[in-house]
């Protein structure tokens, strides 16, 4: 049995009806019980993102060494200049995937649109052509938003994960079919 907040959690077959596991992206519903099946996917997705961050820096490699031979002038600008940029969007990507996740929207799926991730469309509509520009490069031209989303990933308790919990501990304690069900057996 699992717990979150003071709230254990019983097995998924004795959940109360009504009560509903969360599905969150690239987990499931396995998450509530973190067995084999959680784990595994946890692996692969960090794997995942360290195949296409090790891809990213071979590339970005080959830029550096376009610019010049190692130590020359251009070689350092370009290795300074994609260091900075890798950091600065890891850092803003980081913090975007933690805000998603700690305040549901990375669990949400809109029945207009159909899965959460269509509404990424939306948000980069919301940037402006310009905006727009700057996200879909620094993603191309940068492997801090594959550092950020492999840093979210290694967190023991990822925040999409933490949410559905502390969802579920609500659920759990206030929903009236859980009081009910509770009066009646000190009864």
């Amino acid at each position: 049995m699992t717990s979150y907040d003071g709230i254990r959690f019983p097995p998924r077959a004795q959940l109360p009806p009504g009560v509903t596991i969360t599905r969150l992206p690239g987990v499931g519903t396995t998450w509530y019980e973190r067995g084999f099946c959680y784990w595994s996917r946890r692996t692969g997705g960090v794997l995942l993102l360290c195949g296409a961050v090790a891809f990213y820096t071979t590339l970005i490699a080959g830029v550096m060494l376009l610019a010049g031979r190692p130590g020359s002038p251009g070689f350092l600008a370009v290795l300074v200049a994609e260091s900075v940029f890798s950091l600065v969007t890891g850092v803003l990507a980081f913090r975007h995937l933690w805000r998603l996740g700690i305040s549901g929207r990375a669990t949400r799926s809109s029945p207009r649109n159909g899965a959460a991730g269509a509404s990424a469309g939306l948000a980069l509509s919301r940037l402006g052509v310009l905006g727009g520009f700057f996200l879909v490069w620094s993603v191309l031209l940068s492997a801090g938003f594959l550092l950020g989303a492999l840093a979210i990933w290694l967190v023991p308790v990822p925040p999409a994960e933490r949410h559905a919990r502390k969802f579920l501990a609500y659920e759990l304690k206030y929903q009236p079919h859980h009081r009910h069900s509770s009066r009646n057996r000190r009864a």
